[in-house]
């Protein structure tokens, strides 16, 4: 059973807050973002102290990334000239983030140390100062923005809504007793999409933005199926859970197609495997397996094409700018080590136009997330977030 709770306040100040939606570390529309076609160089190189950092987040020029160790913090680079402009680590909490920051107006919202005992936290863009403290972020928990309202789910299994300018509740849902799925909201048209369990069951949710009342659920091929990182488009909802592929209507919930069991070679013999990192590549969706980079036909689920290699299921790096896709990985199946490579590949033709790699302290070290801009994009490496042109 969901329990839920609603609270209003005074003075709920939304109208002047300018918002992004976060959704993947890629805020701009993919299909607008001019592509990265001839082989890049380095422009900027960033260190701010850390080995690894999570996906980033841009607002307008500034970027904003965090990392997933205790004490990496939330940092903000200038787009222009790739300077650090400020380094944010929490007092009294764990300082790990490992999601897409938020952005409202002028505020950066990033849910801190979700594998340990943590907050969603408000920091100034401009500044790095800390403005306003949150619930305790589930593990892997991303906060999603939406007309002065911020969204996070909480160890505790409820979902929140918070006045995003000072982090008071509106609206609060009690799924379950803990959060079992892997929450990142998205919220399209008012209607924010969230993935949770409530205790033995796991579901695609429908809620409305201003008040979370439901509209709908959905529930995969197996009774605990939390959608991964769901693509939500202008009329469905796609994502991925076990070893299934799924497609519903925004409308109404109900299924676009039948849930499609993804099965491919693995040893020797044919089983089923898991998508990982789906992407919206206009009338495909595209994501990676262990052996395969698949291209699936949204309108159906069947595959479009395929490329066999060695996919790491942590760090696939795939992104869509324009007609391109960047992914990670090796072209070889037999290759020994598939981290350490990135490539664009041109989606018209499935041509790679080019592969890119850089030395490291220590060797063939995994990239890690990609935010395309135009004409480059960021990607972090070992201890650096790097742009490329």
């Amino acid at each position: 059973m969901i329990r839920f709770i609603r609270r209003r306040h005074a003075g709920l100040a939304i109208a002047s807050l300018a918002l992004w939606t976060t959704l993947g570390g890629a805020q701009p529309d993919p299909a607008s973002i001019r592509p990265l076609r001839t082989a890049p160089t380095e422009k900027f190189t960033v260190n701010a102290g850390v080995r690894d950092w999570g996906p980033a987040t841009i607002a307008g020029q500034t970027i904003v990334a965090g990392g997933p160790s205790g004490r990496a913090g939330l940092f903000a680079v200038d787009i222009p000239s790739g300077k650090l402009k400020w380094i944010f680590r929490p007092a009294n909490i764990n300082g790990s983030v490992s999601t897409p920051p938020a952005v409202a107006g002028n505020l950066v919202i990033a849910p801190f140390g979700s594998s340990n005992p943590g907050a969603v936290v408000a920091v100034s863009l401009a500044t790095g100062k800390e403005v306003w403290r949150g619930p305790d972020p589930a593990v892997d928990a991303a906060v999603a923005t939406h007309a002065g309202l911020a969204y996070i789910m909480s160890k505790d299994g409820s979902f929140s809504a918070l006045e995003a300018a000072n982090g008071r509740e509106v609206w609060k849902l009690q799924f379950g007793k803990r959060a079992d799925c892997v929450s990142w909201p998205i919220v399209r048209d008012g209607i924010v999409y969230v993935s949770a369990s409530t205790g033995s069951d796991s579901y695609l949710f429908a809620l409305d933005a201003k008040t979370g009342q439901e509209h709908w659920r959905y529930q995969g091929t197996y009774r605990y199926s939390c959608l991964r990182q769901p693509v939500v488009t202008a009329d469905a909802i796609y994502g991925a859970a076990n070893d299934h592929l799924y497609a519903v209507t925004r409308a109404s919930g109900n299924e676009l197609w039948k849930p499609i069991e993804i099965r491919r070679p693995v040893e020797g013999r044919e089983r089923s495997v898991q998508v990982h990192a789906l992407v919206d590549a206009g009338t495909a969706l595209i994501g990676t397996t262990a052996g395969f980079l698949i291209a699936f036909d949204k309108s159906t689920g069947a595959t479009r094409w395929e490329i066999a290699g060695k996919f790491g299921e942590n760090s696939p790096s795939l992104a869509v700018a324009g007609n391109v896709l960047y992914f990670q990985g090796r072209l070889d199946p037999e290759a020994a080590d598939s981290r350490g490579m990135l490539h664009a590949l041109d989606l018209d033709t499935q041509k790679i136009l080019w592969s890119f790699s850089r030395k490291t302290a220590e060797p063939n070290w995994s990239f890690g997330y990609v935010t395309p801009v135009d004409d480059g994009l960021w990607v972090d490496s070992y201890k650096a977030l790097v742009k490329l042109q």
